[in-house]
C-alpha cells in the first residue's frame, strides 16, 4: 500500500499492509457475520413451540401501530411472511396485546399451525426454534420474512450443580449448513431474502387447517377495491332492473 506520499507502510508482521478495501462491491463478495452468532437478545425473532408461537418485542415493534397480522407460507423456500392488518381480517392472528402505552408481544396459540409446520420442517416437538426476522418494505406494504431453515434449535433442561442447586440450563443447536461459515455474502442474501410478489403464497386458516393462495401484492388497493368484503369494506348491491326496461 502506498500512502500519499508514495511510501509504503509495513505492517507489524514485517508485510506490505493490504491498506482498506478500493470499492464498496468488495464487501458484497465476503460473508457477513450472522446476527445469530453475535448477541440476538434484542434482534427481532419469532420462536415456534409445538403448540404455539410468540414474536419477541423487537419484533412487534416493527409493526408498533398494529396488533393483528396475517401469516402467509411460501412452502417452495420453506419461509413465512407476515403482514400487519385489522382486527376484521378473516384469517388475522393477534400477535401483541396492548399494555403500558405499548405494544407487547403475547403467546399466540396455534397447535394445528404448528403442527404442520413442524411437519413440513421435519422438527423436533420437544424443542423450540428461533427464527431471525428480516423486515422489508414492499412499496406500500410493509412485511416481516423469517426463513424456516436458517433457525436455532432449543432444548432447556434443568440440571443439578455440586452444591444441589438446581437450575435451567439452555442448549442452543444450529444448522449443519451454518458449520464452518460465518454467514452468507450480501448477494447471496440478497437472493436468498427477496420476496417474489407475483408468486402465489399459501394461507393456512388458524382454526379450520384450510389452506389457499393468497398473495401480496406492494400495491395500494383501488377506489373500487376498497369497498369490497376483501378490505372491510360495503359490497354495493347492483341496482334493480327496471320494470319497464
Amino acid at each position: 500500500m502506498l500512502t500519499d506520499e508514495g511510501l509504503e507502510v509495513i505492517a507489524e508482521t514485517g508485510k506490505i499492509s493490504r491498506g482498506g478495501i478500493q470499492d464498496y462491491a468488495e464487501i458484497r463478495k465476503i460473508q457477513r457475520v450472522r446476527g445469530e452468532l453475535l448477541n440476538p437478545t434484542f434482534k427481532a425473532k419469532i420462536t415456534f413451540m409445538a403448540d404455539a408461537v410468540v414474536f419477541n418485542m423487537a419484533c412487534v415493534n416493527m409493526f408498533p401501530d398494529n396488533q393483528y397480522i396475517v401469516i402467509y407460507v411460501d412452502e417452495t423456500n420453506q419461509r413465512i411472511i407476515i403482514e400487519p392488518c385489522l382486527s376484521t381480517e378473516r384469517d388475522s392472528l393477534k400477535f401483541a396485546t396492548f399494555k403500558d402505552k405499548r405494544n407487547v408481544p403475547r403467546r399466540c396459540t396455534a397447535r394445528l399451525f404448528c403442527s404442520m409446520i413442524y411437519s413440513m420442517m421435519g422438527w423436533n416437538r420437544t424443542a423450540r426454534y428461533r427464527i431471525m426476522a428480516i423486515h422489508q418494505p414492499l412499496g406500500s406494504k410493509q412485511v416481516i420474512v423469517f426463513n424456516l431453515d436458517e433457525c436455532l434449535q432449543v432444548f432447556t433442561k434443568m440440571i443439578t450443580s455440586d452444591d444441589g442447586m438446581r437450575k435451567r440450563s439452555t442448549i442452543l443447536n444450529m444448522p449443519e449448513e451454518w458449520e464452518g461459515r460465518y454467514g452468507h455474502t450480501q448477494e447471496e442474501l440478497d437472493a436468498k431474502n427477496s420476496l417474489d410478489t407475483i408468486k402465489s403464497l399459501i394461507t393456512v386458516d388458524n382454526y379450520t387447517g384450510e389452506r389457499y393462495a393468497n398473495p401480496i401484492e406492494a400495491k395500494l388497493p383501488t377506489p373500487e377495491e376498497l369497498i369490497h368484503s376483501p378490505y372491510g369494506g360495503i359490497r354495493i348491491k347492483p341496482k334493480e332492473a327496471d320494470d319497464n326496461g
